[in-house]
């Protein structure tokens, strides 16, 4: 007889029974865990935001004229119908639009990650520094646009500047051409670092803040300060270049924006210094550099530039006016530049007869 081995089914049961427990309850806390990143998810975006919002309601400028409480109402109902850091960006943009100060902006972490790359390693032509001695006494020297954000460009931007400025220094020049024409902006504090010694005095650029503070830039030691605060440090190998009373042109056009205007401004009620062309841009707003927790930047209007004499340059589009017009510009661009030095030189003759 053969002996068959006893039914296990009540033990089958049994381990059945078990098995469904335990996949019920893992299931249960699968289920429980999904929530919860989801929660943490959602918490991070609403985190995300309302960060963002309070640097806005705390720096721009333009804050007291802002409904708030309906612009955290929105924004809240707004993040909860995203489901990434990323897609909250529109939300962002417009709250900085509803500023109305034309120059607040938001950069995505890859474009702040090009910024800080640089030109270099982004392929990109490094901005050129043009200098020469025109009609064999007038120094001439261009400051272009820079938009980068890598330290060691900023230095090397610094130095080419303040390099040529030797070199035509050492040429003993009658009076001094500095060309803004097409200057759009970026960082201003490399070209500040740069053209510092043109400026006969400290604190003749600057802003004031929401609250009526007047903060003023200076450099020095190879450092930005605002007021006493030193800000960034820019390394310079050529410390000691001063252009003692420079007999000064400065060139400007509806180009010249953002921290060229800042530059520009700079040299407004300068002695000796007379700037030429119809006016700038009219970007004029101080702006700062906020990071995100992502790699973002908020770019904040934070105050309205004044000068030396504390004239404020608050409304859009106007800019700063240049002492010397030169009327209709043809758009040919080698035929304006001749327009523009005709006009530099009838000034800066005109100075070395007195």
């Amino acid at each position: 007889m053969i002996n068959l081995p006893k039914p296990q089914s009540h033990i089958n049961k049994h381990n059945l029974i078990k098995a469904t427990l335990v996949f019920l309850l893992f299931t249960a806390l699968k289920s429980s865990g999904s929530e919860i990143l989801i929660k943490t998810e959602r918490d991070s975006i609403k985190i995300y935001v309302q960060k963002a919002i309070n640097i806005i309601k705390n720096r721009a400028v333009n804050s007291s004229k802002m409904n708030w409480d309906e612009i955290y109402y929105d924004a809240r109902q707004k993040a909860d119908k995203v489901k990434t850091i990323r897609e909250t960006y529109p939300i962002i943009k417009e709250v900085l639009e509803k500023l109305g100060d034309s120059h607040s902006k938001f950069f995505p972490p890859e474009t702040v990650d090009a910024y800080v790359k640089g030109y270099r390693l982004t392929g990109q032509p490094f901005p050129e520094v043009k200098a020469e001695i025109l009609k064999n006494r007038y120094a001439y020297i261009s400051l272009p646009s820079f938009y980068s954000y890598n330290m060691n460009e900023w230095h090397e931007f610094a130095n080419n500047f303040r390099a040529a400025l030797v070199n035509l220094e050492a040429e003993k020049p009658k009076g001094w051409i500095l060309d803004l024409r097409d200057n759009e902006g970026g960082m201003f504090a490399p070209m500040y670092a740069a053209i510092s010694p043109l400026i006969d005095q400290s604190n003749a650029i600057g802003w004031v803040d929401g609250n009526g503070k007047n903060i003023f830039f200076n450099f020095k030691d190879d450092k930005l300060f605002e007021n006493k605060k030193a800000v960034y440090m820019i390394k310079l190998e050529q410390q000691k270049v001063k252009i003692k009373n420079p007999n000064l042109v400065v060139l400007i056009n509806e180009k010249t924006a953002s921290s060229g205007e800042f530059v520009a401004i700079s040299f407004a009620g300068q002695k000796n210094t007379t700037i030429i062309g119809n006016k700038t841009n009219g970007l004029t707003s101080a702006n700062q550099e906020h990071k995100l927790s992502d790699g973002a930047f908020l770019v904040l209007t934070e105050g309205i530039t004044i000068d030396r004499s504390l004239k404020r340059y608050g409304k859009i589009g106007e800019g700063l006016a240049g002492d010397v017009k030169v009327g209709q510009l043809s758009g040919n661009a080698e035929k304006d530049t001749l327009l523009y030095l005709e006009k530099a030189y009838q000034v800066l003759d005109k100075r070395m007869i007195h």
